[in-house]
């Protein structure tokens, strides 16, 4: 009895310790802090302050070497993307003596969203943040994992100091503070 009684809490423990853990957010999708990018890929720019890229595929990490990049990778456009593009947009701009980029870039197979984001740049102002399109799977050596409905690679010098990846509705004012809190590990000198 004690032994039936001993594994059933230990498994109830185990149990519980995987729940924590799952609402956590322990999602994993592409590079990681620590690794270097996995390589180029090239997205349909839509949207961009450099109006010579748009309607070009462009390999941002050979176009921006070793600047400093927030690159977005997102399976829909929400009020929550919205709040961050339009911050990111303002630390471009703020921090342009660190050369900050930012890129998001649309994970559909509806290039008529390329329209869309055009338009959207321009309703939103979007004056330092490229916008692109991709097939749904991304770039397939940065392995996005399918669930992310939004994942965020910060780097420098090809190597990713930072990451961030949101299941569908899980982006909201506090993740895009995260985020935001992560960018000087990417515009500091060290």
């Amino acid at each position: 009895m004690m032994r039936q009684l001993f594994f059933v809490l230990a498994l109830a423990f185990v149990l519980c310790g995987q729940a924590g853990t799952a609402e956590k957010g322990d999602l994993k999708s592409g590079p990681q802090a620590g690794d270097n990018l996995p390589g180029p890929f090239y997205p349909l720019v839509a949207h961009s302050g450099e109006p010579d890229l748009v309607g070009k595929k462009i390999d941002f990490s050979e176009k921006y070497g070793q600047s400093p990049v927030v690159l977005v990778f997102a399976r829909e456009i929400t009020n929550p993307l919205t709040t961050l593009v339009k911050k990111l947009d303002a630390e471009v701009a703020k921090r342009k003596s660190a050369k900050l980029r930012a890129i998001v870039v649309s994970l559909s197979d509806d290039y008529a969203l390329e329209m869309s984001l055009k338009d959207y740049g321009k309703k939103k102002a979007i004056k330092h943040v490229n916008l692109a399109i991709m097939e749904p799977d991304g770039a397939r050596p940065y392995k996005l994992s399918k669930e992310a409905d939004v994942t965020v690679v910060m780097y420098k010098r090809k190597k990713v100091e930072a990451n961030h990846a949101f299941k569908k509705g899980e982006l909201n004012e506090k993740g895009v503070e995260t985020i935001l809190a992560d960018v000087p590990k990417i515009t500091s000198d060290k």
